[in-house]
């Protein structure tokens, strides 16, 4: 299971749920997206809750390996969801965010600065 740390709290869920809301906040933060998400995590005392999170395009996200002896959430369907919203963003996102830039690109470029000087 991971622990997940995100505007000063954390939760713990699934390494599956751990690494679909990572896939989504990647996808976000290139997108320039924010979105309420849902993930199942389990609490300390072993109940099993719905953590909401506003992922976007400045969230920063923690995630790392703990042991214990709780039950891991469900979060097949929670993941699946996250991938796939994931995908669609990433998918309807300008080229111009997160495109690699080739030498080509940059060969074609205007020597001229404009009148500027530079150093």
């Amino acid at each position: 299971m991971k622990r997940v740390a995100y505007g000063g709290e954390s939760f713990i869920t699934s390494d599956e749920g751990a690494a679909a809301l990572l896939d989504f906040a990647a996808s976000a933060a290139m997108s320039g997206v924010a979105e309420v998400v849902a993930l199942p995590a389990v609490l300390p005392d072993g109940q099993v809750i719905t953590v909401n999170l506003v992922i976007g395009p400045s969230s920063e996200l923690i995630t790392s390996p703990i042991e214990t002896s709780l039950a891991e959430p469900d979060t097949r369907e929670a993941a699946a969801s996250l991938r796939a919203r994931a995908l669609q963003i990433g998918e309807s996102s300008s080229p111009a965010h997160g495109a690699a830039i080739s030498s080509g690109d940059l060969d074609s470029a205007d020597p001229d600065p404009g009148g500027l000087e530079l150093y």
